[in-house]
């Protein structure tokens, strides 16, 4: 009787173990249904919607400052220190454009099953970041999942300004530099052009796939999960131009970045007292 009492006991906690580690939730799934669902769906809001919501709106201004820092910085840069001119520039952009143009005149299902692995194995990874687990990986050209026992908006949104491919090169050019030759200029220049043709593949598909219903976006609730993708892609971009750039210290970046936001609320104000004024009965 102890013996079967026992061994039952046992097979209840390797059943307990069993369902604490295994991952019994879908992530938001990837999907290409052309459906795009109501900005504003107060039915679906719970508070920590209402919550994301407001925290979307005070992330507008800082959206504007990262597109404004952007073309001032590099705008400047192009015009003293010739920054337009530089190999890794031209490099960056022709390859960008290279995608761009495959892209529009080329769209295959091959290239969406890319995304799409892209896309899951980016939220496999940041589930690995918080510490969570990562049971399945379904990846087809018609959309995809993970299933996992953790999420939130980080996993979520992650695919939506993490450019994964770009990662994934810039990591393996590091190591076989680090472990076997020295780069000299001329493969520098065609590293950035080959991170301009994986960065507007992130970024074309990632505005491609936006437009249509999507659980990760719908989830965070649109206002946050499109202010946040837009602040953080804007970081990005700018970061690998500061790279290439000689004219354009991450320091200097930073500081323009953190003056204009703080000047933010006193232009935007003499912004809207100007468009106030050429109103007839404003005066």
């Amino acid at each position: 009787m102890a013996k079967t009492k026992n061994t039952v006991n046992r097979q209840a906690r390797r059943t307990r173990k069993k369902k604490r580690k295994s991952p019994s939730r879908a992530a938001t799934a990837f999907t290409q249904s052309p459906i795009v669902s109501r900005w504003l769906d107060f039915s679906a809001w719970t508070p920590l919607l209402t919550i994301k919501f407001f925290i979307g709106l005070l992330l507008l201004p800082v959206v504007w400052v990262s597109i404004e820092t952007f073309f001032v910085s590099f705008g400047h840069a192009a015009k003293v220190g010739a920054f337009w001119r530089t190999g890794e520039f031209w490099f960056f952009t022709i390859g960008a454009i290279v995608w761009t143009v495959i892209f529009c005149s080329w769209r295959h299902r091959y290239m969406v099953y890319l995304y799409v692995a892209g896309h899951e194995y980016t939220h496999a990874f940041f589930v690995l970041l918080c510490r969570g687990n990562v049971a399945e990986v379904k990846i087809s050209s018609a959309g995809g999942h993970i299933l996992t026992n953790r999420n939130n908006f980080l996993i979520s949104l992650s695919p939506y300004f993490f450019p994964f491919y770009t990662i994934i090169l810039i990591t393996l050019w590091a190591l076989v530099e680090w472990l076997f030759f020295d780069f000299t200029d001329a493969h520098r220049q065609i590293l950035f052009g080959l991170i301009g043709l994986t960065w507007a593949f992130h970024l074309t598909f990632t505005i491609w796939m936006i437009r249509r219903e999507q659980p990760d976006v719908d989830q965070n609730g649109k206002l946050f999960s499109f202010s946040m993708i837009a602040v953080v892609n804007m970081l990005v971009i700018s970061g690998l131009l500061i790279v290439a750039s000689p004219n354009v210290a991450l320091s200097d970046f930073a500081a323009v970045w953190c003056a204009n936001l703080l000047t933010f609320g006193r232009r935007f104000i003499e912004s809207i007292q100007e468009m106030w004024s050429i109103f007839p009965w404003a005066k």
